[in-house]
């Protein structure tokens, strides 16, 4: 794929994305999002021949999004015990933050056939995979994803989300739970 055609598939789902949180799920529509990537609804078929095409297109770049922030803060990380689990939460503190885009990637898998859902499902075992080689008591990572995960779902289902004081106090937690030594 030319770097151009690229630069409009990606375009084309920051659309999307935007489309899904300015309003939400029920706006994504294929016209919807043309108009909002400023495309015509034939250039858009020519990079997303469908709905399902658009939602794994959704899922797969926002799922690479994160794995590539998961690895910027694991690499300056220099303590190499709890390492994977810190940049773990550390990506999902700063996504948290910004309108927990994680979230649209997870909806967006589910809206689409089983068979669609291997990228999201590669995505989370490949994190847990680096997460359970930091040389911490499994039950800690277990610990730390199902708490992540809990952060998105409440905010995700919009189930008594934590303000900004209390995600920090719970992310400080997990940080700690990560130094080598640390009883929870």
């Amino acid at each position: 794929m030319s770097a151009k055609a690229k630069s409009k598939r990606i375009h084309i789902v920051k659309s999307a994305m935007k489309l899904v949180l300015t309003v939400d799920f029920n706006a994504l529509t294929l016209d919807a999002v043309a108009k909002e990537a400023g495309v015509s609804k034939g250039g858009l078929l020519y990079h997303f021949p469908s709905k399902d095409a658009l939602l794994q297109g959704i899922t797969v770049y926002i799922f690479d999004e994160f794995t590539d922030m998961f690895h910027s803060y694991a690499a300056r990380d220099n303590r190499k015990h709890g390492r994977w689990c810190r940049a773990y939460i550390q990506a999902s503190r700063e996504d948290l933050k910004h309108n927990s885009i994680l979230n649209v990637g997870v909806m967006s898998s589910a809206m689409l056939e089983p068979v669609f859902v291997e990228s999201m499902n590669n995505s989370y075992a490949y994190w847990f995979e680096k997460m359970s080689e930091d040389g911490l008591d499994p039950v800690i990572v277990n610990l730390i994803r199902l708490t992540i995960d809990g952060l998105y779902y409440s905010e995700m289902y919009r189930i008594k989300p934590l303000d900004e004081e209390a995600l920090d106090v719970v992310i400080d937690t997990l940080m700690k739970w990560t130094e080598e030594g640390a009883i929870i």
